[in-house]
């Protein structure tokens, strides 16, 4: 039946992870505009706690399995590396864009942010080590 619906085991997965992808793109929508970050440090902080929500912790931690898998498996997973950054910086660099001199130093920062909650969000599902996480999480945030 799975079949009929989907034709194969990879568009049945792709269709999850894109139902999976739209539901957490919405609700850490919801979250930044509850917080409106302005600045750097208000959306590296706002992205803290998006990313250390434990309801969303699940979703995070498959895009980070899945983006590994597409990595050494890109026909399996085509464009999944590419939509996990596009997905988030246009949204990032709108909230940056009244605080930045122009646009490039606004996507600028938008990348900055994005890959700051990247590197930190592998090494807490590489590790589990939560706390020491939260620790270079404050430092940034401090910065």
């Amino acid at each position: 039946m799975l079949i009929h619906h989907f034709g194969s085991r990879d568009a049945l997965i792709a269709a999850a992870l894109a139902q999976a992808r739209s539901r957490l793109l919405d609700t850490c929508r919801a979250q930044l505009a509850e917080q409106s970050p302005r600045d750097l440090r208000g959306l590296v902080s706002a992205l803290r706690a998006i990313v250390t929500d434990p309801a969303n912790r699940p979703f995070f931690r498959l895009f980070d399995e899945v983006n590994a898998l597409a990595q050494t498996q890109p026909d399996r997973f085509p464009g999944f590396g590419r939509a996990s950054v596009h997905d988030w910086l246009p949204q990032f660099t709108e909230l940056l864009r009244p605080a930045s001199p122009d646009d490039l130093s606004a996507q600028a920062q938008a990348t900055l942010a994005l890959a700051v909650i990247r590197g930190l969000m592998l090494d807490d599902n590489a590790t589990g080590d939560h706390s020491r996480i939260d620790a270079a999480f404050g430092i940034f945030d401090g910065l």
